[in-house]
């Protein structure tokens, strides 16, 4: 039942973000994604709303930029963009949690 919950969670998040991303410009170049999902996880950090896993030392967001930057270091360009832009989504989508949970209440609350 946890994991269906959770599922279902993660799968309205990113349904929500699809629908916000075709309001916002897309950034095309790596140092552009880079930037947003770093901007956009930190605003998201200081309300409490980082994705991470409690056994995990970083969270999704930095976990994803770290792996873009070794990509890079490599010489993977397209390795690199798809990591970052991975970070993005998921940078996105802890903001779309957020905005979500404005005015939650639980349902024995009145």
């Amino acid at each position: 039942m946890k994991k269906l919950l959770i599922s279902a969670t993660i799968f309205v998040a990113a349904t929500l973000v699809g629908c916000n991303n075709t309001n916002q410009a897309k950034p095309t170049s790596y140092a552009d994604i880079v930037s947003q999902a770093k901007s956009l996880h930190a605003n998201a950090a200081e309300t409490g709303y980082v994705w991470k896993q409690k056994k995990m030392k970083t969270s999704y967001v930095e976990h994803y930029l770290a792996q873009a930057e070794e990509a890079k270091s490599k010489g993977d360009q397209a390795g690199a963009l798809q990591a970052a832009q991975e970070a993005l989504k998921i940078a996105r989508a802890e903001i779309a949690q957020r905005e979500d949970a404005v005015g939650l209440k639980a349902t024995w609350e009145k």
